[in-house]
């Protein structure tokens, strides 16, 4: 579309100066051609057959003052053209850029969850606002990732033998004398015992797709953000104590408004997980009686809000994806707006989430640099004078810790010591004087 656009645009504007360029001027004015005279290899109408006419002269003046008013309604004409051509192209180009800005993903916009109570009773709303790609990109985007997703997560990858898999044997028949075409081993497709090279064959013929993670996460918060009419959030689902089958069906039920096992259904909790292990699970999930409890409903899938990530061995986008209802608990709720919100965890890098927990932890815990580089240059130079200025300072420390029991006043001393801070000094503990 945008070079068809280019092009029209081009055709109008070559158009408005071929007019300009044709219709010959006499100083600033256009003056119309001749009667009899051809322009673009072309007569023009009612030309001449050189035959003299009535009142030619009178004619010709008509004739030249009607073309100069016609070839000046032509120049308005191709200019208005011009302009609105210019104008039209702009405004498509503008829209095009931000469309392109918007690829890049915004906030979607703010819906009120509700938030029920275990017997399904509504007691208040939580906002959903997370961050997703455009309307105009999303489907798009989504669908590109859940691509290459499942693509790199096919197992078992298809495998066909072909003949370097299978031994070669004996010569079927004889070379020469037999009357049928020469092989040398049953082991080639014409056999049909193996399959070509354009037959899969296992992971040889697998490409290296990436996702880029930013991506892949923006992906997740939008299908999650689009779930928002079939997500109820559930108070007190964490407390679940008891393995109870019977009463989780009348839960989802209540919670969803349908049978449960008869639409497909995202639980998301924080303990609600395990691992199934045939007709049984693992050792661990039976410390988990949310997940006991459902693990036999059909179309009941239970994950927590770390699984709803882009590890290896995560699969939340296919399992948002292929969700009718999605049901979490307050707290998961919570987990996953910090990770996914405007301002989530998500969308920075982990230098920056770094960087970030230590000024925090510089503001709680204040340091004096000038108090640690003075007490610093006291230690011993050399390394081995430091080992045996450490030795006698743990042995120092061990016999206060013995005699704290008989002499609290020691005790006392031990704990000043170990408290350096910006009011006080190693020295009014007695840590390297005494």
């Amino acid at each position: 579309m945008r070079q068809k656009g280019g092009l029209n645009a081009s055709v109008v504007l070559l158009s408005g100066a071929a007019l300009w360029a044709v219709a010959p001027r006499t100083g600033s004015s256009f003056v119309a051609p001749p009667l009899g005279t051809s322009v673009g290899g072309r007569q023009l109408r009612g030309a001449s057959t050189g035959r003299p006419r009535a009142g030619a002269g009178a004619v010709a003046a008509d004739s030249q003052s009607a073309s100069s008013l016609s070839s000046s309604s032509w120049r308005t004409a191709a200019g208005l053209a011009g302009a609105l051509v210019l104008a039209t192209s702009a405004a498509t180009r503008s829209s095009r850029v931000a469309r392109a800005v918007d690829w890049t993903g915004k906030s979607g916009s703010a819906q009120q969850v509700a938030v029920l109570d275990m017997d399904g009773k509504q007691i208040g709303e939580e906002t959903l606002h997370f961050k997703t790609f455009s309307a105009e990109t999303a489907n798009y985007v989504v669908h590109h990732v859940y691509r290459i997703w499942y693509y790199m997560n096919l197992k078992p990858w298809p495998w066909f033998a072909q003949r370097q898999d299978m031994k070669n044997g004996r010569k079927p028949w004889k070379q020469k004398g037999s009357g049928r075409a020469r092989h040398g081993s049953f082991a080639s497709p014409l056999f049909g015992k193996v399959k070509t090279n354009k037959y899969p064959h296992g992971l040889d013929n697998k490409r290296l797709l990436k996702i880029r993670p930013s991506e892949h996460m923006r992906a997740m918060s939008t299908v999650l953000q689009s779930k928002w009419k079939k997500m109820k959030v559930i108070d007190g689902l964490e407390d679940w104590n008891e393995a109870r089958m019977g009463k989780l069906l009348e839960c989802l039920e209540n919670w969803t408004g349908y049978v449960a096992g008869s639409r497909s259904v995202l639980l998301i909790t924080r303990n609600g997980y395990g691992e199934a292990l045939g007709s049984t699970c693992t050792f661990e999930s039976y410390d988990n009686p949310l997940f006991l409890s459902g693990r036999h409903i059909p179309h009941l899938t239970m994950r927590r809000p770390r699984d709803i990530d882009i590890f290896e061995g995560c699969d939340g986008l296919h399992e948002l994806l292929k969700a009718r209802h999605v049901i979490m608990s307050r707290e998961a709720f919570y987990d996953l707006a910090a990770k996914f919100g405007e301002k989530g965890w998500a969308w920075r890098s982990e230098r920056t989430i770094l960087v970030e927990n230590l000024q925090k932890i510089v503001k709680d815990f204040p340091m004096n640099r000038a108090e640690e580089l003075h007490f610093a240059r006291r230690m011993p130079i050399g390394v081995d004078a430091r080992i045996e200025w450490a030795r006698a300072r743990r042995s120092k420390m061990e016999d206060l810790g013995r005699g704290a029991a008989l002499r609290p006043q020691d005790a006392d001393r031990r704990g000043r010591a170990h408290r350096v801070g910006p009011g006080s000094t190693l020295e009014d503990g007695g840590f390297l004087d005494e």
